[in-house]
């Protein structure tokens, strides 16, 4: 036993050696292992070359990223690239008009990476409504609009954004005020009376504007531009649809987000008027053809001075004059500039955007804040907006999908008022109705007559009394207008088995509106005097809930590609407003700037509701075979509460397509050239329920007033009537919508893998049934003409889009360009009644909203040539002599009348189109962007007041030479006994009409119409985007420094101060503004 316990011990010892050693082995190896595997895990220098599958020579200029990380480079001039990487990293590459590329690190390299051309234009998917498609399988006209292009201009809102950037899209800035909303119409105008706004619809919620929206929230927009794309949105379709999708996160690590741009505006434009000693010597050679010799040879042998005061200021005893000007004030050596005056130099705008995005496989978040501040150009006025933005999805199970998109926004400021004819309404015509003789404020020391103390008061009008100085009318009140608004949906995606879902959402656009404005006493000026402070405030709320439905099933069968999507919506709109207003605030200190504190002239407020609603089912159905042969059909029934009778309408759409690139003998001509071409045709109608929602309905006016009060006793006058009521407009209980049926054909191609591409679309739209007013018989008793569907219009013309885009070497280039050719009609009428507007007239067989007046043909040189025209008269009857106005007799009856009147122009463009360039080399990059319009007409009110006789506005350089003065016999002698020489006054040669002559020589005619084409450079950009290997040392992934100038120059014949008039009518439209910005843009 004790040998084999000897032996046992003897064994296990031998054992334990062999283990001791091969436990030593195995540690030796796992250290080298460990070192092996340590070395692999550090970092080296990876190097390569970017070489392009269709082009000999290497990529230049290529993003080269380690990905997941912000490490990164870009190829050198031979294509080559360095970087620190480890074995196993993942490299990203990329380049503009190539796929993406990723090859994994083995070793050091060098690594040769290959791109192929990527046609993205084919494969990139663009919203329609109620889903998405790939832009190659598209059937009808949509136009896309990337967010690069939105961020080019440092603009306010979205809208402004979209200026010349599409096809068939015609965006006017109706002015320049900050946080202005431009008007936008979608192939023309489509109705007289329902409105012509396209429909916004932000991330599938439907709303009316899209003031809310930064541009840099912005992921990308399309214009659904004929009935078959639209169709899908029925009844609110008509004018066209714009989607908006914003952005959302990617899956992979944080991105840090910061744009900021600042920057300052001035006007870019002046108006030539006369300075004070012109203007006076000009006014009083005018007014002497009224008022004789006597103001004339006094103010040649006083002077300036003594005149003013015996004139103007009311009195030759300066003791004696009023209240409101100054004694001790030298008005002769005043000079003021009042375009100087009001509109403000280098006005500042800054704009921020900070966002957060990332996610998952799971989920994906975007959160971003914003701010934009505007100075305007003109004094007083600003505007300020405040957004927040969440958009959030989570895939709760593979097959559940929730999420949200939220938007909170709040906007505040002050507007100027413009574009009026009243110099108490509008900020340019109080300025050019003050005198140039008159300050802005009276100096310090100013007394009146009665001793008191009036320094830095503002001036009052000494030309024109019944006019506002610009400055009081800024700084002498406090308005305020401040909208909150909220808008946002939740919406569920159930899939539950592949292909087919099921999409829910419940949305809501909420706004409060408030408006206020104090008002101080004004002790400047005879015109509206008041020792009264004044309190005026009103406050509006609307909201509006929509809720949809839809089932998509979607499957790929070999060839066969289809879709099919049903769906069902419900909305309802409430609006409720209440305002008033209020005098004499005992304490007016801005805390008691309320209705509550106001003691007198209090009224009654009054308040305002409507509701409407609207309840519809919707369908689309797809098909593609093979890729070459597409149809969509689109279906949507609509109820609307606005039709009492009629509340249903139908609204189809059809559109086929034809990929004729890809038919198998054109493949086999083996045109390499030859990416796309295709082919579409459709057709659809859409409605518009645009008209206000009580058009057909029975409205009552009660009252006391001439309207509905009713006279009792022996005495019938207006002292004994008692309020009754009276119906104010009979209704058209049938109806119903206006229908708007459109054709459209067009051909979409790209050439040289997308070096080349293009649209060329022709569209004729018909608005069926279009609402107009239909006067009732007299003896109906009404106030106003009822609603009736009536009318035709047609719109129809020519949309083109190209764009190219190569490289060269390490020049990369892009040009596009886009023109619509349009012609608006009103087809019929009816029997419906022509609509007037300001200046213009819409009847059968004439664009809408024409001019309308007489044909200028200029002046009568003597009162013969005006007897011999208007031979219906005799010279004691004629009205119209030598130095008037002349104009067409258009039926040769020998007089003006009604009948004589024709369209003498429109103001919506026959011809818009947009061009832009840019180019980028070594991370400098370069844009162009030119915007016009061309075949409308303005009419240029403004200068008719600047043609005036000099009593009411300031007088347009060229009077002074070309105004036609002409003095009777009777001022002629006179004169010459005063010792003045009417013949050295007198111009009868000049061209421009008497202004104290006929009241005929200020009728709507041609003499006032001028061509509203112009041609701008929208935008120049430059920046320079800072190399990653500079940048990642401290995390940023991206640094872009840039310098923009926008509206550097207009080519342009009109003579106002912008082409750009909202409605066409120029009284003095606040202009658009040149504008200078720097910036940047980092990612981190």
């Amino acid at each position: 036993m004790l040998g084999v316990g000897r032996w046992f011990a003897l064994h296990l010892q031998d054992v334990n050696q062999q283990t001791n050693l091969i436990m030593k082995r195995i540690l030796t190896i796992s250290a080298m292992v460990i070192m092996a595997l340590g070395m692999w895990a550090q970092s080296m220098t990876v190097t390569g070359v970017v070489m392009a599958q269709d082009e000999p020579d290497p990529v230049i200029g290529a993003n080269v990223m380690v990905k997941g990380t912000t490490v990164g480079t870009i190829t050198d001039f031979d294509g080559n690239f360095e970087l620190q990487a480890k074995v196993g990293d993942v490299l990203q590459v990329s380049f503009m008009g190539y796929k993406p590329a990723e090859v994994k690190v083995a070793n050091a390299g060098p690594l040769t990476v290959t791109l192929v051309p990527d046609n993205v234009q084919l494969q990139e998917v663009v919203a329609i409504g109620y889903g998405t498609m790939k832009k190659s399988d598209l059937t009808g006209s949509v136009a896309s609009v990337s967010a690069d292009q939105l961020l080019k201009a440092p603009v306010s809102g979205l809208d402004q954004a979209l200026q010349g950037r599409a096809a068939g899209v015609t965006v006017t800035s109706t002015s320049g005020q900050p946080g202005e909303a431009a008007t936008i119409r979608i192939r023309g105008i489509g109705s007289a009376m329902s409105g012509n706004d396209p429909l916004y619809v932000v991330d599938g919620v439907i709303t009316g504007d899209i003031k809310f929206l930064s541009p840099s929230d912005i992921k990308s927009m399309e214009i659904l531009k004929d009935a078959s794309a639209a169709a899908i949105y029925g009844s609110r379709g008509a004018n066209g649809v714009i989607l908006i999708t914003t952005k959302s996160g990617g899956e992979g690590k944080v991105n840090i987000n910061f744009d900021a741009y600042w920057g300052f505006q001035n006007r870019w434009k002046k108006l030539d008027v006369l300075g004070s000693k012109d203007f006076t010597d000009t006014e009083i050679r005018i007014q002497a053809m009224r008022n004789g010799a006597e103001e004339l040879a006094y103010y040649q042998q006083k002077g300036f001075t003594s005149w003013l005061n015996m004139y103007k200021l009311g009195n030759a005893d300066i003791t004696k004059i009023s209240e409101y000007y100054p004694i001790n004030f030298d008005y002769a050596a005043q000079e003021t500039d009042w375009q100087d005056a009001v509109f403000r130099p280098n006005a500042f705008m800054h704009n921020y955007n900070l966002s957060f995005d990332g996610g998952s496989e799971r989920g994906h978040y975007a959160l971003s804040a914003s701010y934009f501040g505007q100075e305007g150009t003109i004094v007083g006025s600003n505007y300020n907006r405040f957004t927040l933005r969440l958009n959030t999805d989570f895939k709760v199970r593979d097959w559940l999908k929730i999420g949200e998109h939220f938007s909170l926004a709040s906007t505040y400021g002050r507007n100027a008022m413009n574009n009026s004819s009243s110099a108490g309404a509008s900020m340019i015509s109080a300025a050019l109705a003050m005198a140039p003789w008159d300050p802005v404020y009276y100096p310090q020391g100013s007394v009146n007559k009665n001793g008191k103390d009036i320094s830095g008061y503002y001036s009052a009008g000494s030309n024109f009394k019944n006019v506002t100085n610009p400055y009081q009318m800024a700084f002498n009140s406090e308005p305020n207008s401040r909208t909150e608004r909220m808008l946002g949906d939740v919406f569920l995606d159930i899939t539950p088995v592949k292909g087919l879902t099921i999409h829910a959402a419940m949305s809501a656009d909420y706004s409060v509106n408030r408006t206020r404005n104090f008002g101080y006493p004004n002790i400047y000026t005879s015109y509206n005097a008041s020792d009264k402070n004044f309190i005026s405030s009103s406050m509006s709320r609307s909201l509006q809930l929509l809720e949809e439905a839809t089932v998509t099933y979607a499957r790929e069968i070999n060839k066969h590609n289809f879709s099919v999507m049903v769906g069902q919506t419900w909305s309802e709109y409430n609006y409720y407003s209440i305002g008033g207003s209020g005098a004499q605030i005992l304490n007016p200190i801005p805390s008691n700037w309320y209705l509550s504190c106001a003691t007198e002239d209090q009224t009654y407020a009054s308040d305002n509701v409507s509701r409407t609603r609207r309840l519809s089912f919707l369908g689309r159905a797809f098909y593609s075979y093979d890729n070459r042969y597409m149809v969509t059909v689109n279906f949507r029934a609509d109820a609307s509460s606005k039709f009492t009778k009629q509340p249903w309408g139908f609204f189809p759409s059809a559109a086929i397509a034809w990929r004729l690139s890809e038919e198998p003998f054109m493949r086999d001509l083996n045109l390499d050239w030859l990416d796309n071409i295709k082919i579409r045709a459709g057709f659809g109608q859409v409605g518009n329920d645009g008209v206000n929602s009580n058009a057909f309905q029975y409205t009552m006016g009660s009252s006391v007033n001439v309207f509905y009060s009713y006279p009792f006793g022996p005495e019938q006058n207006a002292g004994n009537a008692t309020g009754g009521a009276a119906v104010l407009t009979l209704v058209d209980e049938s109806g119903k919508w206006e229908t708007n049926q459109q054709w459209d054909a067009g051909i979409d191609f790209s050439f040289w893998n997308g070096k080349l591409s293009g649209t060329i679309d022709y569209f004729h739209r018909s608005t069926l049934d279009a609402l107009l007013y239909v006067n009732a018989p007299a003896q109906a008793g009404n106030r106003y003409s009822l609603v009736k569907n009536v009318g035709n219009i047609l719109n129809q013309g020519v949309e083109i889009t190209l764009g190219h885009e190569n490289k060269v070497g390490a020049v990369h280039y892009n040009i596009g360009a886009n023109l619509s050719f349009l012609h608006n009609e009103l087809t019929k009428l009816n029997g419906g009644s022509p609509l007037w507007g300001d200046r213009t007239k819409t009847d059968q067989g004439m664009a809408l909203n024409s001019f309308w007046g007489y044909q200028y043909e200029g002046i009568y040189q003597t009162d013969q040539e005006a007897l011999d025209q208007l031979y219906a008269f005799d010279a004691s009857t004629i009205g119209v002599h030598a130095g008037d106005a002349r104009y067409k007799d258009v039926n040769g009856d020998g007089k003006l009348d009604e009948n004589d009147k024709m369209v003498i122009g429109n103001p919506f463009p026959k011809l818009t189109y947009g061009l832009n360039f840019g180019i980028d080399f070594y991370g400098v990059d370069f844009q162009l962007f030119f915007q016009g319009a061309a075949g409308n007409s303005i009419y240029n009110a403004q200068r008719q007041m600047l043609e005036g006789d000099g009593s009411g506005y300031a007088l347009a350089s060229y009077m002074k030479d070309n105004v036609w003065v002409g003095y009777t016999e009777v001022v002629q002698n006179a004169m010459i006994n005063a010792g003045v020489n009417p013949f050295e006054l007198e111009n009868r040669n000049g061209t421009i009409p008497n202004p104290l002559g006929s009241p005929t020589n200020t009728e709507n005619s041609t003499r006032f119409i001028e061509d509203g084409s112009y041609l701008r450079l929208k935008n120049l950009q430059i920046g320079y985007t800072f190399p990653l290997k500079w940048t990642q040392k401290f995390h940023c992934s991206r640094l872009r420094l840039y310098a923009t100038a926008s509206n550097l120059f207009t080519i342009t014949g009109y003579k106002g101060y912008d082409p750009e008039v909202g409605g066409g009518v120029d009284y003095g439209n606040y202009p658009q503004s040149r504008t200078f910005t720097f910036g940047l843009n980092a990612t981190f």
